[in-house]
């Protein structure tokens, strides 16, 4: 294991890990309850998703579904891969498709523009009902601080360095 400093991608494993892990339960939990006229319903990350699908707006809900759940899963779990081999020095399978799709769902991961867009529906749906935030809107927020996080402080150089050291070659 390569010691803790300014050239390691420890601190980028840890934090996609604990993404990775808060994802899960965003996507278990509710994230609010909406109550109109004593009617009552707890809302999932998938939720909406399903909505649109069912409204249909079929595009816009794989859209939803592959910004807000699929690229963030995808890409965390790319960093993950990445950051376990390098800090193991681990020849993994697949270290060359997995950084590739990592560098590719990047932009795509909007999860922290789904926790900003999830404030301001529950801004207007306070005016048709009473809504309560539910423990998982703490946990799509602590995906996007982690996402965030992780994207900022991993070294995609260093990663390209080591996994070199390890004979892998990445174009």
């Amino acid at each position: 294991m390569v010691p803790i400093g300014k050239r390691t991608l420890q601190p980028t494993l840890a934090l996609s890990m604990t993404g990775l892990f808060l994802l899960l339960l965003a996507n278990t939990t509710p994230i609010l309850t909406f109550e109109v006229v004593g009617r009552s319903q707890a809302d999932y990350m998938i939720t909406g998703v399903i909505e649109l699908w069912n409204q249909g707006y079929f595009l816009i809900a794989l859209l939803v579904c592959f910004a807000g759940i699929i690229a963030p899963a995808l890409y965390l779990s790319s960093i993950f891969y990445i950051s376990l081999a390098t800090v193991f020095r681990i020849k993994l399978p697949g270290l060359r498709r997995v950084f590739s799709l990592g560098r590719a769902v990047n932009p795509w991961n909007l999860i922290p523009v789904y926790s900003i867009a999830t404030v301001v529906s529950v801004v207007k749906l306070k005016m048709l009902g009473e809504v309560h935030w539910e423990s998982g809107a703490r946990f799509v927020l602590g995906v996007a601080i982690m996402s965030i996080l992780s994207n900022q402080i991993s070294d995609k150089q260093i990663a390209l360095e080591r996994l070199e050291e390890m004979g892998v070659e990445i174009t």
